[in-house]
């Protein structure tokens, strides 16, 4: 039996240290800003509905081996989300066939934006899991 759950993440550049989030409301004043979500569809994993999210919205093609995941949750209701984010090495800006809202931020910037509380915990383990990967891979290099 197949559960559904939904595929949730943000493209992070290491060059400049930003992720890209969503607007889901435009009409606000101060926007609520979010995760890229897509609910999965029978027999797709976790990580092909996160390539998916990207292409169908951003018309991006993400690699699977750039794709990490954060980490996995269910929500009251018992849906599953699985947390992701994908390594790019250029700042997206140009295409937006699904015509939505996007920008860069980086961490700091992320504090003051109008994000749930969900959304803000996902952040933060996010960035926490991207910490640990540079700690992880200069420790490599310094012992290489």
């Amino acid at each position: 039996m197949h559960k559904d759950f939904y595929a949730s993440g943000f493209l992070y550049h290491s060059g400049s240290g930003q992720i890209l989030l969503q607007q889901v409301n435009s009409t606000d004043q101060n926007p609520l800003w979010s995760l890229f979500e897509k609910k999965a569809i029978k027999n797709k994993t976790g990580q092909e509905t996160f390539v998916e999210i990207f292409f169908d919205i951003l018309g991006i093609k993400l690699k699977s081996n750039n794709i990490n995941s954060i980490y996995t949750y269910s929500s009251k209701d018992g849906t599953d989300y699985n947390i992701y984010y994908a390594e790019v090495k250029r700042l997206h800006k140009s295409k937006n066939p699904a015509k939505i809202e996007f920008a860069w931020f980086n961490f700091k910037q992320i504090q003051k934006l109008n994000i749930s509380e969900q959304t803000k915990q996902d952040i933060m383990i996010g960035q926490r899991v991207i910490d640990s990967s540079i700690r992880k891979s200069l420790g490599q290099k310094t012992i290489e």
